[in-house]
């Protein structure tokens, strides 16, 4: 599987999410289903922050 570079507030440079950027993910509680985490999710990545960001060139992956 090829997965796209992305960079930005919640996600750091190796392509991981940093749970600690993420309100839902540090303060987790059992209760929460992935809908709640994909909305926080898709919601922190439309931020005006986010949008601001430059896009990595088209093409560009990750290597583990």
């Amino acid at each position: 599987m090829t997965l796209t570079r992305w960079t930005g507030m919640i996600i750091g440079s190796n392509g991981v999410v940093d749970p600690r950027a993420i309100s839902v993910l540090a303060k987790w509680q059992n209760s929460y289903s992935i809908k709640v985490v994909l909305q926080e999710l898709r919601h922190l990545m439309m931020s005006k922050e986010n949008m601001k960001l430059p896009q990595p060139p088209e093409g560009q992956c990750y290597s583990n």
